[in-house]
């Protein structure tokens, strides 16, 4: 499992890497060209929009991954021992929810791209690629969810035993 974890990781970032590299590339040279060379490449707004909603997506999962988005911080650091961890808890399956919602709407979304032959304007590239980006995104938040969300809980339900640990 341990390593199923790791490559997920490794993927997941990877991806993340290699968007936001060709995102600030395309967006330079754009500029340079327009700048110039009063020429630019047109494509290239299309590409970056479609690559931004990816590496939002992903970087949804990224930040669940890190604790950044688990927070409701604010409502649980209010409690002390199991409350802290049942509210915690209620914060893990909002976020689970929202995103199983995410993820059957996303589905229904991109069915219904293909169903209507939606194409982007300027390369003709099938709307559903960047309409994936939902469903496939919302996994991976659903699995970052679930894996960061059961160590909080664990980590705060346990936290009287341990004297008081911080997560």
């Amino acid at each position: 499992m341990k390593l199923l974890g790791k490559i997920l990781d490794y993927f997941e970032e990877s991806l993340i890497i290699i968007m936001m590299t060709y995102m600030a590339i395309m967006n330079f040279l754009n500029v340079v060209f327009r700048y110039c060379f009063s020429s630019s490449f047109s494509f290239t707004e299309e590409l970056t929009v479609t690559v931004f909603v990816w590496v939002t997506m992903l970087g949804v999962a990224a930040g669940f991954k890190r604790y950044a988005h688990l927070g409701m911080s604010f409502v649980v650091d209010l409690f002390h021992g199991k409350a802290k961890a049942m509210f915690a808890l209620f914060g893990v399956i909002c976020s689970l929810v929202f995103m199983v919602l995410v993820f059957y709407y996303g589905i229904v979304m991109v069915q219904g791209q293909i169903a209507m032959g939606a194409r982007t304007p300027v390369l003709q590239l099938p709307q559903a690629v960047q309409g994936l980006s939902m469903p496939v995104g919302a996994a991976f938040v659903i699995i970052r969810v679930l894996q960061a969300g059961s160590r909080q809980v664990k980590a705060l339900w346990n936290e009287e035993k341990d004297g008081g640990a911080q997560v």
